[in-house]
């Protein structure tokens, strides 16, 4: 129980994502639950998911060591720093195109994609009802 219950606190946000696919697809939930399950979502992937950090280090290559989100940076001050100036510039997008080089960091960046699609379909869902 205790080893489902790390990869629970760890991978919530798939579940949140799954759940909203399955409440859009069969409307068993409301656009509102559906709404609330995929921002969950979409903030898990952009600051929670584990990913490669993929900012630049000093010789040009891209930082491998492990990170939270796609938003932000390792266990590396500078890097931390880097990722957050970069959401705001295009080196930004080709960092998070960077971290999908790896399987969960693609994971990621489609799961998170997903969740943004379903935030605005359930939007719109809520505002058409």
């Amino acid at each position: 129980m205790d080893a489902l219950a790390w990869v629970f606190a760890r991978y919530w946000g798939y579940l949140a994502l799954a759940l909203a696919i399955f409440g859009l697809v069969t409307h068993h939930f409301g656009f509102m639950a559906i709404l609330i399950l995929s921002l969950a979502a979409f903030g898990y992937f952009l600051v929670f998911a584990p990913v490669w950090c993929c900012a630049v280090t000093r010789t040009g290559q891209l930082c491998r060591d492990n990170s939270r989100g796609l938003l932000l940076g390792c266990h590396r001050r500078q890097h931390r720093w880097q990722r957050v100036k970069q959401t705001f510039t295009p080196a930004g997008g080709r960092a998070v195109l960077a971290a999908a080089k790896s399987a969960s960091g693609l994971l990621a960046l489609v799961g998170g994609v997903v969740a943004g699609v379903q935030v605005l379909i359930a939007t719109g869902g809520l505002v058409l009802h």
